[in-house]
């Protein structure tokens, strides 16, 4: 009788150890995942604001859209499926398949794109980047709306800088870590092949 008991505590506690266990299990794995995630983000975050410098050069003047067309695409889109491939390099023997390279690719293309919205607002901010974007946005306004929000302190320059780093913000940030995160992703799903070979 006290042996059937003792058995019966000894399963019990069993049970509830291994249901513990899960648990920390799958914590310890998603914590195994963020690390390289944010170590591979700040790879390509770096890879990102070389290519926005790169795209900040003048193209020639016969060619008007080759530093665009010709080299900064292609090479965000580089940067990003090399972003989840460095992911999957760093989280090593955590990613096993094609799914989990795709969880942390996500997260370290996600912040890297993150990272070049950030930058890119900075940009923005200065008058380098979107600059004829801000005019724009002020030659649409009336000016005797102009001559409104002046007394109110908003003057056309206020407007032209707010309106370059809202598109910054929103192209650059919003768009641009979502295009990275997916790409990035892709990258992460194509680790675990190339490894496992």
């Amino acid at each position: 009788m006290t042996v059937t008991t003792q058995r019966r505590q000894q399963a019990q506690l069993t049970a509830a150890a291994q249901r513990r266990q899960r648990p920390t299990a799958k914590i310890q794995s998603s914590g195994s995942m963020v690390a390289p995630g944010l170590k591979a983000s700040m790879v390509g975050g770096f890879g990102i604001l070389i290519l926005m410098l790169i795209g900040l050069i003048p193209p020639p003047e016969n060619l008007p859209f080759v530093s665009l067309a010709f080299l900064v695409v292609p090479g965000y889109i580089v940067v990003c499926l090399a972003t989840g491939l460095l992911a999957g390099i760093f989280a090593g023997d955590s990613v096993q398949n094609s799914q989990q390279g795709g969880k942390v690719g996500w997260m370290a293309g996600f912040w890297a794109g993150i990272f070049g919205g950030v930058v890119a607002m900075f940009l923005a901010a200065f008058g380098v980047l979107l600059v004829n974007f801000g005019q724009g946005i002020v030659t649409q306004i009336s000016p005797a709306s102009l001559e409104q929000l002046a007394a109110y302190g908003l003057t056309p320059d206020a407007l032209a800088l707010a309106g370059r780093v809202m598109a910054a913000l929103i192209i650059y940030g919003v768009i641009g870590s979502l295009v990275s995160g997916l790409f990035s992703s892709i990258g992460g799903m194509i680790y675990p092949k190339l490894s496992h070979q």
